[in-house]
């Protein structure tokens, strides 16, 4: 199910991505890449009713792959509590190494023991 799930998000953001490409920029009134379409869509529509609709397709596709992937997400997706965690969760790291070429900086005062030769 998560296969046909994925495969349809697929599909609808790539209309999506054809809808959005379609609509024309503020200044362009339908003058630009998609010509013969946009042509044809303003011949049988008007140049507004046809952002309108393309307006409308746009938020139509939108809500529609935003409503499957929160599904495939919530119930298509696993969480589990047996999933592996973290290989340093709940571990202490190590301390950090000092820079190469510096000299180690002592944390406490060693003593001067002279009897020791």
């Amino acid at each position: 199910m998560f296969t046909v799930m994925a495969i349809l998000i697929m599909i609808v953001a790539g209309l999506l991505i054809l809808v959005v490409l379609l609509q024309p920029g503020k200044g362009d009134m339908l003058a630009g890449i998609g010509g013969g379409l946009q042509s044809n869509l303003t011949s049988m529509f008007g140049s507004r009713r046809t952002m309108d609709l393309l307006m409308k397709i746009t938020i139509g596709f939108a809500i529609t792959l935003l409503v499957l992937t929160v599904v495939t997400n919530k119930f298509f997706v696993g969480h589990s509590e047996n999933a592996p965690k973290p290989l340093i969760e709940g571990t202490e790291l190590p301390p950090a190494a000092p820079p190469a070429g510096s000299m180690p900086i002592p944390t406490t005062p060693q003593p001067n023991n002279p009897e020791k030769k």
